[in-house]
């Protein structure tokens, strides 16, 4: 090889391995501020659920609606929920009005369609419990065969009448 193809074949690889290093510097550093960004988010979530559990007003409002036994009222959630819990939400999103705002609406509706599907399962149980276990009556499976019998005997009153 003449002296001019090496002089060419050590810039080529010079110009690759400075690029390779390059790129290895730009990942590394994006990954670490990757990192970073992720560690400020954990922490910001962390200290807002500190500020929320050590909140009594907050954690003894998060008692009394998850409590069983009480009757539940549509309007209860929304017209007392504790500004300890706002706080939260506000120090979790540090101060986004819009996402908070967001975030609430979405915790209160959550929270009132879970407790009107507890009722709903509620009266579903009561009316099973009532059928099969307080009923005195004995259970007799619907017999097909008598039923259209049945439906061809009124059917042929009707058309006498007629």
């Amino acid at each position: 090889m003449s002296e001019a193809l090496q002089i060419i074949n050590i810039i080529v690889l010079a110009i690759a391995i400075g690029f390779a290093i390059n790129r290895l510097i730009k990942s590394d550093r994006e990954r670490k501020m990757k990192k970073a960004q992720e560690d400020s988010e954990q922490k910001r979530w962390e200290r807002a659920a500190h500020i929320a559990a050590n909140d009594k007003e907050y954690m003894a409002f998060v008692h009394d609606v998850t409590g069983l036994g009480k009757d539940y009222d549509p309007d209860q959630w929304y017209f007392t929920m504790p500004d300890s819990a706002l706080k939260h939400l506000e120090a979790c999103f540090e101060g986004d009005e819009q996402k908070v705002y967001l975030m609430q609406r979405a915790i209160e509706l959550s929270i009132e369609h879970f407790a009107i599907e507890m009722a709903d399962d509620a009266e579903c149980a009561r009316i099973i419990d009532e059928r099969v276990y307080k009923t005195t009556k004995e259970f007799k499976p619907l017999d097909i065969d008598e039923l259209n019998k049945r439906r061809k005997s009124l059917q042929g009153d009707k058309s006498k009448k007629d």
